[in-house]
């Protein structure tokens, strides 16, 4: 159990916030694709996460997979100036 705890320990805070970010895109992916599919689905679940606070992508990476809280997330999100920019900055 202590190689455990040393282990973990060694492990940079990113390597977890990476595997959050990871977990978060698998589970808008699959909901935007059903609207966006393709490549653009791609880049629109991006600029969501992008978009997305550490709380909301926490909130994101919890889930067990697609549910009504988690669309309402996703659309509020959506509705933020930054996936916009995001959308218009791919497209160029």
């Amino acid at each position: 159990m202590r190689r455990l705890v040393l282990a973990l320990a060694l492990i940079p805070a990113a390597a977890f916030a990476q595997s959050a970010t990871e977990r978060a895109t698998a589970t808008v992916l699959p909901m935007i694709q059903e609207i966006q599919p393709g490549d653009a689905g791609v880049i629109l679940t991006g600029c969501i996460i992008g978009a997305a606070s550490s709380d909301e992508i926490a909130t994101l990476a919890a889930a067990p997979g697609p549910s009504a809280e988690i669309g309402g997330l996703i659309n509020g999100i959506l509705t933020r100036p930054a996936v916009m920019q995001c959308l218009q900055a791919a497209a160029n």
